[in-house]
């Protein structure tokens, strides 16, 4: 009995934390926006929450796609994910926002992020009436690569809006 009380959690806690990889053809939804990751990276099933957060990792490169719900503009929306990311301790949002255009015809803003231990962008896109965060960060020991580069202009591209 002891065994069973011990476990059935230890194996259920092992199923929800830590990371899977992506299988093909996979499609994340965050409310109203969707996207497909690319194969090689991690669901991060730890700090992701469905409708709330997608967390992919690749080695030392964290990509965390989050919701912002109804924004009027990308600049609004691009102030208000900035205080975010600057309010969670993991680095700044500097430098002028450049404006962005993915393939599917999405409009934003994308900016650098600088920290201590990380660096990357924040890219925000406005669909609909709602915003989308996109971070992208390494760390300063491993930058980012031209795979890793192409493996997120790919999965930013691929960000839609869902019909409703």
């Amino acid at each position: 009995m002891m065994v069973i009380l011990i476990a059935v959690p230890y194996l259920l806690n092992r199923s929800v934390v830590g990371a899977a990889p992506v299988r093909a053809g996979q499609v994340i939804t965050l409310g109203t926006f969707r996207y497909q990751p690319a194969l090689g990276w991690q669901v991060d099933r730890g700090a992701s929450q469905a409708d709330l957060v997608s967390v992919l990792v690749k080695g030392a490169t964290t990509y965390r796609l989050t919701p912002l719900g109804r924004q009027s503009s990308a600049a609004g929306a691009f102030r208000a994910a900035a205080r975010r990311y600057a309010a969670t301790g993991r680095g700044r949002v500097g430098g002028d926002p450049a404006a962005v255009t993915t393939a599917r015809g999405l409009t934003g803003v994308v900016a650098p992020i600088t920290g201590h231990t990380a660096a990357g962008t924040l890219t925000v896109l406005v669909a609909g009436g709602q915003g989308l965060a996109v971070s992208l960060t390494a760390r300063h020991t491993a930058p980012l690569t031209a795979a890793i580069a192409d493996d997120v202009v790919t999965m930013l591209d691929s960000v839609e809006v869902v019909a409703s």
